[in-house]
């Protein structure tokens, strides 16, 4: 017997990893006859737990992006009403991965603490604290794991999920032991994480360039959760609201969408090695000069990219171009469609 009678369960997912802790998490209400509700973050959709008589447990499932939960999950908390009487968890998925045979977790930096303490000056009790290392979906970055690892993670992050709805739908609290393990690099983490928030998920943004392979099938525009791209000249356009969260490069049927982010980070280091060496300046004011440079030279580039030619470098010298894609298990393209979220 559930010490519940009420589930509300808000969720944001980028390529499927928060998805599958949500549906988890449902399948363990269901067998406890919870009436369960889920809401899709990028739909702003809310509920009014007002209306809802009995004890309630409302659950928030979402990736973290540069050691903080995204931007407009941030919105979205902020914004969340404040109950009385009502009792709250989080999840946050992180990037996990596979060294031979040794699992290696992520970083959770402030994704579950920030949402912790918001929710403890609201008045919620807090009942859960899980940070979830399922596979990472960050391929601009790093290469997808292998489909053995990836089903041996998410299989352990089952395990794990399962766990903790036990504790908490009978009214006990779960907290899981890392995010006291990593709190000291957490909180080391916190310069990282106002440069990401305030700087640098905008030039994460212009990172991402659509190869020749495209053929405007619009997927990606369509199912942006953020709605941070356009077509422009029958291309792809990505906006600075963009928050990096992977769908349209993981659901692009062909694997068109592509990454210069490892050349950006090249360009930074020798401009940033040759301003030094030109100018007097503060090596602080002259990284935020070169970021601010990065905008106008994405539109040169996105224009530039009209050209089969400069394309075609552009594509073969992108790492991504050799990388697989990623959404997780059990997850479906039809899953990430907006209109199913």
């Amino acid at each position: 017997m559930s010490y519940y009678e009420n589930l509300v369960v808000c969720y944001f997912s980028g390529t499927g990893n928060s998805l599958s802790a949500v549906n988890w998490i449902k399948e363990n209400a269901d067998k406890q006859n919870l009436k369960t509700q889920l809401c899709s973050i990028e739909k702003k959709e809310t509920t009014d737990l007002s209306a809802i008589n009995g004890k309630t447990l409302v659950g928030f499932c979402y990736p973290t992006h540069g050691f903080i939960a995204p931007w407009i999950v941030l919105k979205y908390l902020w914004k969340f009403p404040k109950i009385k009487n009502a009792d709250a968890f989080f999840l946050n998925t992180r990037g996990g991965a596979i060294l031979y045979k040794l699992s290696i977790p992520g970083l959770s930096g402030l994704a579950q603490w920030f949402s912790i303490f918001l929710f403890l000056l609201k008045g919620y009790g807090i009942k859960g604290s899980l940070p979830l290392d399922m596979a990472h979906s960050w391929i601009s970055f790093f290469p997808p794991i292998n489909k053995a690892g990836i089903n041996r993670i998410t299989k352990n992050c089952n395990r794990i999920v399962n766990k903790m709805c036990d504790k908490m739908f009978s009214g006990k609290i779960y907290l899981r032991y890392n995010i006291w393990l990593s709190l000291p690099i957490d909180i080391a983490l916190t310069p990282i994480i106002f440069l990401y928030v305030f700087g640098g998920r905008f030039v994460l943004a212009k990172t991402l360039f659509a190869s020749y392979g495209c053929n405007t099938c619009r997927l990606c525009e369509e199912n942006c959760p953020v709605q941070a791209i356009v077509i422009k000249d029958n291309r792809p356009y990505w906006k600075i609201t963009c928050e990096s969260c992977m769908r349209c490069m993981n659901i692009c049927p062909k694997k068109s969408i592509q990454s210069w982010v490892t050349r950006m980070a090249l360009i930074t280091y020798l401009l940033m090695v040759l301003g030094l060496a030109l100018f007097k300046i503060d090596a602080n004011l002259l990284f935020f000069i070169i970021s601010c440079l990065f905008f106008p030279i994405y539109w040169i580039i996105f224009w530039s990219l009209r050209i089969k030619f400069v394309n075609i470098i552009f594509t073969f010298t992108s790492l991504t171009k050799l990388w697989g894609r990623y959404i997780a298990p059990g997850i479906t393209l039809k899953n990430l469609k907006r209109k199913n979220l």
